[in-house]
């Protein structure tokens, strides 16, 4: 769950607040870590019960992203982020900064200056410099992501199910953002004609290159068949313990990988380096594609398009993602129906219509309803009452309006301060 972190105005926090609440965290038994490129403290971790729950700043400094432990049902994980509520509404009240539930900085412009300082966002603008959007004086369009914030879920599948599910989540993605779109409401006003601008990001930033973000050019025929897409997509950088080499040499990440010879990098002090591929080299490349659902490292399905939701409908993302994994016949041979081109067509005109998106004759708004039916039939399965976790997405439907047409409504009715009121937490 990624949140905007802002002051008591709705401006970005400055990275003393940042330092304020590692200091808290690990008051509270939370481990800190530090960026050993950088020195910059940049996470806290605490345990849970497979793995641990992790606070990291994301791509900017302004926004948080806890990612809570792994668990086995929706009554724990609802439990979990109420527990995290709690904490961080007590961290807000003794410092006046806050996390707001919703998928975008409302009053901060794009720059530079937002951004982390991380190891990770060393070679964005070599590999993928572009200002299209803000002016080179800013920065460059990479640092859009310094504003948007998305509810992400990962859940564990059978490898033979896999690629069944990275289609379905992608087949869906017209349908989810049409239900969950909260990124509306940014630079102190309502985006034209975009409901969800953290969607849209993508688009614009890699241009050309908007295949490897979004929903993948071609429904997948195999684990084979997606790894060789995969490949297809050029290199970024690669880990030497605690040394990041950036990858400009070569067209493709198989070109990079492929043969025995050394290859070539540049370190983080623009020195030409050797270097030999090895095999961690593949789990990294696969977090620099960004398809709407992906096969992680992490051996889970990562569902990433939706935005963050309204503090207290949060559990409405992994619902409904796991109502589908649940389902997966049923949703696959639902989506069967629909050609891929007009699957990735939905998708880019829910973005900018919500509700009121169509392609083909078909309706978005349909979509909606038949999937929520396979979500909930899928989450039956499981006997465990969880069908219920979807019910402000039924809501939603039934009126008509998801969080960015409400949103929308609230800042043109009272203002940014009241906006800013509202979505707290």
């Amino acid at each position: 769950m990624k949140f905007p972190f802002v002051k008591e105005d709705g401006y970005a926090v400055e990275r003393g607040d940042l330092d304020s609440l590692w200091d808290y965290l690990g008051k509270h038994g939370w481990d800190v870590i530090t960026d050993p490129s950088t020195g910059q403290r940049i996470a806290a971790e605490t345990p849970g019960e497979f793995n641990n729950t992790v606070a990291r700043s994301e791509t900017g400094h302004c926004l948080i992203e806890f990612s809570l432990a792994h668990t086995e049902n929706l009554h724990t994980l609802q439990k979990m982020y109420k527990d995290l509520e709690a904490a961080l509404t007590a961290f807000s009240d003794d410092s006046k900064t806050y996390f707001l539930s919703v998928g975008m900085h409302p009053l901060e412009k794009p720059g530079e200056h937002l951004m982390a300082k991380k190891s990770r966002n060393l070679f964005w603008d070599t590999l993928f410099g572009s200002n299209r959007i803000v002016p080179p004086e800013a920065g460059s369009d990479v640092h859009l992501f310094a504003l948007s914030a998305a509810n992400q879920v990962h859940i564990d599948v059978d490898p033979e199910e896999s690629i069944k599910a990275v289609n379905v989540l992608n087949g869906f993605a017209g349908a989810q953002i049409a239900l969950t779109a909260n990124s509306n409401v940014w630079q102190n006003g309502v985006a034209d004609r975009a409901q969800c601008l953290g969607e849209l990001f993508w688009d614009w930033w890699l241009g050309d290159q908007r295949d490897r973000a979004g929903v993948p050019e071609r429904r997948f025929a195999s684990l084979e068949d997606y790894a060789e897409c995969i490949g297809e997509y050029s290199p970024v950088f690669v880990r030497r313990g605690e040394t990041v080499i950036g990858l400009t040499d070569y067209e493709t990440f198989k070109e990079y990988y492929d043969g025995d010879d050394v290859k070539h990098g540049i370190d983080t002090g623009g020195r030409r380096v050797e270097i030999t591929p090895e095999k961690e080299d593949i789990s990294l490349h696969n977090t620099f594609f960004w398809h709407d659902a992906r096969i992680s490292r992490y051996f889970t399905i990562e569902n990433r398009l939706n935005d963050q939701q309204p503090y207290d409908e949060m559990i409405v993302i992994p619902s409904l993602t796991l109502g589908l994994i649940e389902n997966l016949d049923e949703a696959h041979d639902y989506l069967m129906q629909f050609d891929w081109d007009a699957v990735r067509a939905m998708r880019d005109k829910a973005i900018h219509d919500g509700f009121d998106a169509s392609v083909n004759g078909t309706a978005v708004i349909d979509q909606c309803k038949d999937m929520l039916v396979i979500a909930e039939r899928g989450l039956a399965k499981r006997r465990l009452g969880e069908e219920k976790y979807l019910e402000p997405l039924r809501h939603r439907l039934s009126r008509k309006e998801n969080p960015a047409v409400r949103a929308a409504k609230l800042f043109r009715s009272n203002g940014i301060e009241s906006f800013i009121r509202e979505m707290r937490i």
